[in-house]
Parts: structure tokens; sequence; C-alpha cells
């Protein structure tokens, strides 16, 4: 009878331990800490956020500040701040957009960009900025790693 008990009790607890052990490793990882990113290039600043949303992943906000002394008209296509996890392919598309921006202006082209969690671990993010301004075109490139546990 005690052999039983002895026996019983030890499966039960392999089994919670299984239990225990599964259910860590497949539930969803979680953005460790908000990331902020903030990129210059002459009179522009690049900034970025990542932060996580409850129950749904994590969130790209995004935006460039005009710090120059004139307004200064931009074009850009679709996204002007392309952001891209664990590999630099950005695409522009779409038709060209124009802004004037005035000194001190920050531009929010695109909404936020939500995206399901990542694996547990590091991941890169890729960042690129591309627009023409007096007939040049402005490339504003970064990376920066975020982590998921």
């Amino acid at each position: 009878m005690i052999k039983r008990i002895s026996v019983l009790t030890l499966i039960l607890i392999v089994f919670g331990m299984a239990t225990v052990y599964f259910l860590n490793e497949t539930t969803t990882a979680e953005l460790k800490d908000t990331v902020k990113i903030r990129e210059e290039q002459g009179d522009f600043i690049v900034h970025l956020r990542v932060e996580k949303v409850e129950n749904k992943g994590y969130q790209i906000l995004r935006s460039i500040e005009y710090q120059g002394k004139e307004p200064i008209t931009i074009e850009h296509r679709t996204p002007l701040i392309a952001v891209s996890v664990n590999r630099s392919n950005a695409h522009f598309t779409g038709s060209p957009v124009t802004k004037t921006l005035n000194p001190g202006d920050i531009y929010h082209p695109q909404e936020p960009k939500n995206d399901e969690p990542l694996d547990r671990g590091e991941h890169m993010l890729y960042i690129h900025t591309q627009f023409v301004t007096d007939g040049e075109t402005v490339d504003i490139k970064t990376n920066k790693p975020i982590v998921f546990e």
C-alpha cells in the first residue's frame, strides 16, 4: 500500500513538473523593456518607440522631427520610416507624399505598427528612413536589439 502511494505521488510530481515546464515554454513572450531610439542626421531626428501592448504583442511608434531654421518641403514614399525585425529589407512603395515642415515640427506619417510577440530572446530591429528634400535623397539608417522574455 505504501509503495502504491509513493509511486502515485512520484508520478503526480513528475506530471506536475512537466506541466509547469510545458506551460512556461509555450506561453507568449513579452517585450522586456520599452525601447526608445533617436537617430540624428543634419536637421532631422528620427524617433522610434517600441512598447508592449497588453495581450496583443507590441507596437512601434514612429516620427521625424525637423530642427532646421527655415520651412522645408520633403517628399517621401510609404512608409517614411520602414521598420523590420531580424532582417534589413526596407520597401518604399506607393505614390509620393509631399509634406512641408516648419522648424520644430514633428511629423507622424504612419499609424502605430502593431505586431504579434516574437520568440523569446534578442531580435534586431532595423530602421530605415528615406525622403527627398531640395533634390537630394536623405537616408537615415540605424538598428537596435530588442529583447523578449
